[in-house]
């Protein structure tokens, strides 16, 4: 109860909240602050939900009828008929319209006139006059809202605020994510199902008085116990008199050092998660323990506590112990986080962080005992963090997934196997017997695609990092790898297939190679915007003043360099790290550069030189080999689950028809599509927008496939019999599970 009057609260779908009101934020409000990692894992918690609610999938489970999937509360204070200012729920609310806005962008793209009318309503009011009314009411971000809205360019000026640099980056970001998790054929189900059944809490003050003291209520440090605090208690509870005070101060000055290190009140959280899944869960065919912890650390201790042998002040004291030990070490590994740690041997820590693979906490504690050297946690630490780093790449080149399943996977897999290794010898030889790969033939057809822009940039900023190292020059990689994209992928060919028509009349192959990998570099974002479409030949000689990865491509380049020379020797590279003429076929150049972009994977992620086992065979990869390569595990789209189920075979022709020129291309034993000239594409489509020359692609709908019958039927509609017959449930689930 608030002064003033009554505090009431109603459920509201986001159709209901966002389709009748405006929201304003008070004077008191902190600015719009989210960061990458609260964004991916809303989208990430809102896809989750949504694909549990379907009847096929990796994770499908039935909903009571009726259930809506919660997203917590919020506080308002309405302040006419039509706005509210949001008291708690600005950071949620500002996010969600930025999702709605992206969704109506892929919906006017794929002319599904009905998805954007429905999305238009909960993101402005009908309006007459230059510029909409947005229902998120902050006159300072209309200028970026209406770029997103309306599809043109934006960048924030030099006075913009916090709040509005931050919204334009997580806009940015959240275009990324949704290419990421959803096909194209999702969308309009995605928006359906995130207005209708994602519902929020309301919580009305009565005034905007009563609203300023409840945020001061709810954001006052000792309003309320965190599970932080309540595991300190009850460990504390079981330790006596005497060493109670003394632990109870140990227990502090780790919880602030925690916090200071990486200026996160929720790293004690994290690192009690990370120590007690580490050392203390059981992993069996379910996820209980790691479902419990994430639920209620404190809960899940006192639950399990014979389990734990927490019996006697000894064993309480001795636990207390072992984990402001472990949180020494995770303090390390905190740091490493922040910056490459070249000299200790945690680079990959940093790049690992850079990639959101936040499972790697979890992971390496699990190789360290609590009475571990600083040499033995740095040497266990770099190995699981330089495996993971490798397996991340390797994913990427397959077009397998890289988010949370795919983490739970590692930690139920690894976790058990690390905990029984005590050296660093140990570490190496558990990881390094389940490596695979190590040609990296995939990046021979690897390239851009509609999902992984930022991949294909950590892949090139690594390659750029590993050639400027090893010719003398300085450690850019924090720089390459910038959030504020100070640096930015660029094609070395300009959207132009008429310019070399004369060698590929199809312009879909030149689409195709011109997004390859080795068609692309890295460069600053103020070099790259001036260098605009201009072609090749031109832009050589300005290339020469950039990197060595790319102004090696200048004949002017290298002559007097003995820096450079001895790397190239070194590396084993003279025969593809070179010029190439004016005159040089485009195919030949992009397939040069592959070859010696995979080297450089080689190089950079081989076993041996991560120190995971000995050389791996550094062979040629030619292109019809990587061409018929492919991972054996399914991929989480709709091709892959149809290829599970053996609806689709691995091999099977398909057929595309764009502007009365016909396509083709097969199917990946995971699922893939693969083009007549070896680009494989993990989604339909990426392909289908490839042939196409299109941003967006409903390749589902576009590629078909003959039945026995010698008649044609597209992918979706075969898709859509499979699910109706049963042959898309159990089966697929089983295969995309394993």
């Amino acid at each position: 109860m608030a002064r003033g009057g009554s505090v009431g609260g109603d459920v509201h779908t986001l159709r209901e909240l966002f389709g009748s009101s405006f929201y304003l934020i008070d004077y008191y409000q902190r600015e719009y602050e989210w960061s990458t990692a609260d964004v991916r894992t809303l989208v990430t918690d809102l896809v989750d939900a949504f694909r549990l609610d379907r009847p096929y999938g990796r994770h499908h489970r039935r909903r009571e009828q009726g259930e809506q999937y919660f997203l917590g509360p919020f506080v308002f204070v309405q302040h006419n008929r039509h706005e509210r200012f949001l008291v708690d729920g600005q950071q949620r609310f500002t996010t969600l319209h930025l999702l709605f806005l992206h969704l109506y962008r892929q919906a006017e793209a794929r002319d599904d006139n009905a998805t954007a009318d429905r999305l238009r309503r909960v993101i402005h009011e009908e309006w007459d006059g230059p510029h909409p009314r947005f229902r998120i009411r902050i006159d300072e971000r209309r200028e970026a809202l209406e770029a997103i809205f309306f599809d043109r360019g934006y960048a924030p000026g030099a006075d913009a605020t916090l709040s509005v640099r931050t919204l334009w980056r997580r806009a940015c970001e959240l275009a990324e994510l949704l290419d990421e998790f959803l096909e194209e054929d999702d969308g309009a189900e995605f928006a359906d199902w995130l207005l209708s059944r994602v519902v929020l809490v309301g919580i009305q003050a009565p005034s905007r008085d009563s609203g300023l003291r409840i945020f001061e209520s709810m954001n006052d440090r000792g309003a309320r116990l965190t599970p932080v605090d309540l595991l300190k208690s009850f460990l504390l509870s079981g330790i006596g008199d005497d060493g109670r005070d003394k632990l109870n101060e140990s227990w502090r000055s780790m919880l602030a050092a925690l916090t200071v290190t990486r200026d996160d009140a929720d790293a004690p959280r994290v690192f009690l998660k990370a120590a007690l899944i580490a050392h203390y869960a059981e992993f069996d065919n379910s996820s209980r323990d790691l479902q419990e912890i994430d639920g209620g650390l404190h809960l899940w201790v006192k639950r399990h506590r014979d389990r734990l042998d927490l019996v006697g002040e000894d064993r309480f004291h001795e636990f207390v112990e072992n984990l402001l030990d472990l949180a020494k070490h995770h303090r390390t590994l905190l740091a490493a986080t922040l910056r490459p740690h070249r000299a200790d041997g945690l680079t990959a820590v940093f790049f690992n962080a850079v990639n959101g693979l936040h499972h790697q906490l979890v992971l390496m504690l699990a190789a360290i005992r609590p009475h571990d050297t600083a040499v033995s946690v740095k040497a266990k630490a770099g190995l699981v963090a330089a495996y993971l780093d490798r397996c991340f790449v390797e994913r990427v080149l397959h077009d397998q997934p890289v988010g949370r399943d795919e983490q739970d996977e590692d930690i139920h897999e690894l976790v058990p196997l690390l905990k029984r290794c005590t050296t660093a010898d140990d570490v190496g030889r558990v990881i390094g017997e389940r490596l695979t790969g190590g040609d990296f033939a995939e990046v021979l057809t690897f390239g851009l695609r509609g999902n992984n822009r930022a991949n294909v940039h950590y892949l090139l900023a690594r390659l750029t990092d590993h050639v400027e190292r090893g010719c003398g020059g300085a450690d850019r990689v924090e720089e390459y790898l910038s959030t504020e994209r100070t640096f930015q992928i660029e094609h070395l060919f300009a959207n132009h297939p008429e310019r070399l028509a004369h060698e590929l009349p199809d312009a879909a192959d030149f689409r195709a190679l011109r997004e390859r990998l080795g068609a692309l570099v890295l460069l600053p974002a103020s070099e790259n915007a001036s260098y605009r479409d201009k072609p090749l030949p031109e832009k050589l000689p300005l290339y020469a003043r950039q990197n060595h990865l790319t102004a090696v491509l200048s004949s002017a380049h290298g002559t007097n360099n003995p820096n450079l020379r001895r790397f190239v020797k070194d590396e084993g590279l003279e025969d593809v790290f070179h010029a190439f003429g004016i005159t040089a076929p485009m195919r030949t150049l992009v397939d040069a550069r592959g070859e010696l972009y995979r080297r450089l994977c080689r190089r950079i992620w081989g076993a041996d030189r991560l120190g995971l086992g000995g050389p791996e065979p550094d062979v040629e990869a030619p292109r019809a080999a990587a061409a018929g390569r492919s991972a054996s595990k399914p991929l989480a789209t709709d091709l892959g689950r149809m290829v599970a189920a053996r609806v689709v075979a691995a091999g099977t022709v398909l057929r595309a028809e764009h502007r009365g020129k016909r396509y083709e291309a097969t199917v990946d034993p995971d699922g893939a599509v693969r083009l007549a000239g070896g680009d494989r594409y993990g989604r339909a489509d990426d392909a289908g927008a490839t042939v196409c020359n299109t941003k967006r692609c409903q390749g589902m709908a576009l590629w078909h496939v003959q039945l026995p019958n010698s008649s044609w039927i597209s992918l979706r509609d075969l898709r859509d019999r499979a699910r109706a017959d049963g042959r898309l449930g159990s089966a697929v689930q089983r295969a995309t599970t394993r």
